[in-house]
Order: structure tokens, then C-alpha cells, then sequence
């Protein structure tokens, strides 16, 4: 049987749609050998995971997917294997949820001064246990009917150039690197592609990063090669994963598709030498 891992999902506890156990069941019944919970901004999934996962034939890797900055660019930084009670790592998320309610505040105000207007309590029902981002907002306008979809909702109101947006709080990614190896984890940027910007990539290795996400569903295969080849030439991790959320259409076609080979998972074990079930 083929050993595969994806190393990049997430959960009702940011912005998913399964609970732990559900996603726990789906990678089990999809024929995965080990996965990673990467939620934004919190561990608490992980937390949940910890207590539960040996009722679950599957290895299991401590993830989170940090938001950061670097040259006026939100970059998410990918952690792995590193301690999910490390005192630092847990004040930062304890401030960073802070700021997303903050921001979320600032959005719903901009919403109603554009005529969609709603009570911040039906933010609050859909973000649930999660901290709160903007596809928490984006459901709420789905479901209040201001929009068609998700989709439209980014489009005409939460995305960069578009009326309601807030930015997130500035935190340097070479901070969002220490912290994940402060923590005793190996810190990875996710989806590279999406920043198009080789110079921002080299920019942040030099801040000490560990790994590259090569294999991501916005990835070509062309894509795949060159984030490969840039590893090699950097001494990096290679990983990848679905970006699983299960709360759009495609994520179930990219579940399972979209992975690489376990053995990432002992090469991660041999940087942190912890923290994998």
C-alpha cells in the first residue's frame, strides 16, 4: 500500500467544515498514512486531535498555518512537529485571536455602511470555537442572502481592493519562523505560488525557513518542478498538501490527491525529534 501524507488541512476549528473526528475518518477512509491539522492562527485542533487519535489507524503531525508579513504581503507560514504547549507560541495565537476579532469588528462596520446590515452575533454563530476570518464573514453574507456565494462575497466586499477589507495585524514572518522553531517545530511557507514574487521567497529563506510547500492544489506540475528545484538548492523540506477545508466544491476531488510521500513526516521527526503521534 502506498505511504502518503497531507500535510496541510483544516478544521471546524478555523475555518473548516469537519470536526477533527471527521477529518480523521475521511484521511482513514481516503488511505492516508499520516496527516497534518494545519488551522489558521490556533492549535486547539491539534489539541482536540491529541486526545483522540489513537482510536485512528494514522500518523499524526502538530500543524498550524501562522499568518505573517514580509514587504507589505500577508504570508502564511506552515509549522510542524513542534510543541503545542510552548508558552510563547500559545501568548502569540492569545493576542492574534484578539486582533482577528478586532478586525472583524472593523469589517462588520464597513459591511453596514455599505447597506448590508446584521448583527455581529451572526459572525460570532458561524465562526463558533474558531478564531475569526474572513470566510467566517463571507458564509454569514452567503447565508443572510446579501450574495450568491463565497465567491462573490470576497469579490464584492472582503477581498484586497474591495470595499469592506481589513487588513490583517502585521507580524514579520521571520517573527512567524522563530516562533515555530522557538517552539521546537520546522517552520514551511505555504502555497508559494501565490506570491509570485521570487525574490519575497528568497527573502524569507534567508529568515531561516526550514521548508517549502511544493506540492499544493494551485501548483501545476511545472510549478511543482521549480518550488522542487529551489528546495534542493536550499537544503529545504520538500512538503505539500490539499489545503483541505471541505467547505468548497473542488476540496474533496483535491483530498488525497494532492500529497506527498510519508516519509516527509520521519524527515520532519529527524528536525523536531518530537510531537509526532
Amino acid at each position: 500500500m502506498k505511504q502518503i501524507a497531507d500535510l496541510h488541512t483544516h478544521t471546524i476549528y478555523s475555518d473548516g467544515r469537519l470536526t477533527p473526528e471527521e477529518l480523521l475518518a475521511k484521511a482513514v477512509d481516503s488511505g492516508l498514512s499520516a496527516i497534518s491539522v494545519t488551522d489558521h492562527d490556533t492549535v486547539d485542533g491539534c489539541l482536540h486531535i491529541q486526545k483522540i487519535i489513537g482510536n485512528y489507524p494514522i500518523r499524526f503531525v502538530n500543524g498550524i498555518e501562522l499568518s505573517s508579513h514580509e514587504k507589505g504581503r500577508e504570508i502564511h507560514i506552515l509549522g510542524y512537529g513542534f510543541d503545542i504547549n510552548n508558552i510563547r507560541l500559545n501568548q502569540h495565537l492569545k493576542d492574534y485571536r484578539k486582533a482577528r476579532f478586532d478586525r472583524a469588528v472593523r469589517i462588520h462596520r464597513k459591511l453596514h455602511s455599505l447597506g448590508k446590515e446584521f448583527d455581529f452575533e451572526h459572525i460570532l454563530i458561524q465562526a463558533q470555537k474558531a478564531p475569526i476570518g474572513r470566510p467566517h464573514i463571507a458564509e454569514v453574507l452567503v447565508n443572510l442572502g446579501f450574495v450568491k456565494n463565497y465567491s462573490a462575497a470576497f469579490f464584492a466586499y472582503l477581498s484586497e481592493d474591495a470595499p469592506a477589507y481589513e487588513p490583517k495585524k502585521n507580524f514579520p514572518a521571520k517573527d512567524a519562523i522563530k516562533l515555530i522553531n522557538n517552539a521546537g517545530g520546522v517552520a514551511v511557507i505555504a502555497h508559494p505560488s501565490y506570491y509570485n514574487n521570487q525574490n519575497l521567497l528568497l527573502k524569507i529563506i534567508e529568515h531561516g525557513l526550514d521548508g517549502i510547500e511544493v506540492v499544493h492544489p494551485s501548483h501545476s506540475k511545472e510549478m511543482q518542478k521549480y518550488f522542487r528545484g529551489i528546495a534542493s538548492q536550499y537544503s529545504l523540506l520538500e512538503t505539500g498538501g490539499s489545503d483541505f477545508h471541505g467547505m468548497r466544491d473542488y476540496d474533496d476531488d483535491n483530498f488525497s490527491k494532492f500529497v506527498v510521500p510519508s516519509g516527509i513526516v520521519d524527515s520532519i521527526n529527524l528536525r523536531t525529534r518530537s510531537n509526532i503521534a
